[in-house]
């Protein structure tokens, strides 16, 4: 059987599983990519960050599955951490911009003042109040993780004296 050049069988589970994550990565990238176009997400320094998460995860992806080495595979994991952490904040960012719009929403203009805390931030979370869709920036935590999630047990890692099973 063929193997790559970490000695991994190139047809393996592991490697077929590798590369489905990766797929499914760039397929989240450019579903991503297509809804922030849609909603013109580029007004200000703020809203291209996600544009430029999104090259970095692309890159990271073709990378890892282009140049499989120790160090591509923790670059691409540093990477990862990068894009999670910007996710975070994107969802931490929607939330607020939805709060922000609480009095001004017609629904709440006359009771949001007196409306509990956790009411006021339930209601920006589950997008009840606001613009601004928590979840939206979330998939960027998805591709994150599933860049994570292609490093796990890389053979690039293990070394090149593997033994024939």
């Amino acid at each position: 059987m063929k193997r790559n050049v970490q000695g991994q069988h190139a047809g393996s589970t592991a490697e077929l599983l590798r590369r489905c994550l990766l797929a499914l990565v760039l397929l989240s990238v450019g579903g991503t990519a297509v809804e922030l176009a849609m909603v013109r997400h580029w007004k200000t320094p703020v809203q291209a960050v996600p544009w430029v998460m999104l090259v970095v995860a692309t890159g990271a992806a073709v990378l890892l599955a282009s140049r499989p080495s120790p160090r591509t595979v923790w670059t691409v994991r540093v990477l990862a951490v990068v894009i999670a952490i910007s996710a975070a904040f994107g969802v931490y960012e929607h939330i607020q911009e939805n709060y922000d719009a609480g009095p001004l929403d017609q629904r709440y203009e006359t009771t949001w003042d007196t409306m509990p805390a956790a009411a006021k931030w339930w209601a920006a979370i589950s997008k009840t109040v606001g613009p601004a869709p928590p979840i939206a920036p979330a998939v960027l935590g998805q591709a994150a993780l599933g860049l994570l999630f292609a490093t796990v047990r890389h053979p690039a890692l293990v070394g090149r004296h593997l033994t024939e099973p």
